[in-house]
């Protein structure tokens, strides 16, 4: 009787996650939506190109950004409630890169960003070695 309740708690709790991770995908599709209008604009509006070149990659690479969160909150629902640790590392890669193309000013902050890019890339590596093998 006992470990009937906990199901349902359980149950509970896995339908109201659901309907987070749902309104979670609509609110990160509407900045994509949002980020795609903006670098459509930018494209457009702008004449010179290499003086925003800034603007004109931090845009882009804020979209790529949000397919990987829109990729995230899909693998949640096909893998049934799980997503791996891989995906989190790619996202963090790709952040990191990011900050490097569009803020590379610096070189002290540039050589951190570059060390943190490859501790995630060996960290990505042992993952693959370590996880199993399906």
């Amino acid at each position: 009787m006992r470990h009937e309740w906990h199901q349902k708690v359980a149950n509970c709790f896995e339908y109201v996650l659901n309907i987070v991770m749902i309104c979670i995908g609509f609110v990160i599709f509407g900045f994509l939506l949002r980020e795609i209008y903006n670098l459509a604009h930018l494209l457009i509006t702008i004449n010179d190109m290499r003086a925003h070149f800034n603007e004109i990659t931090e845009a882009t690479l804020a979209v790529f950004l949000f397919f990987e969160f829109m990729s995230l909150v899909r693998e949640y629902f096909i893998k049934d409630a799980h997503i791996s640790m891989e995906s989190f590392l790619y996202i963090g890669v790709t952040a990191l890169i990011r900050a490097i193309l569009v803020y590379h000013d610096q070189t002290t902050k540039t050589l951190l960003l570059a060390i943190s890019i490859s501790l995630l890339v060996v960290a990505l590596t042992i993952y693959r070695f370590f996880r199993e093998k399906k």
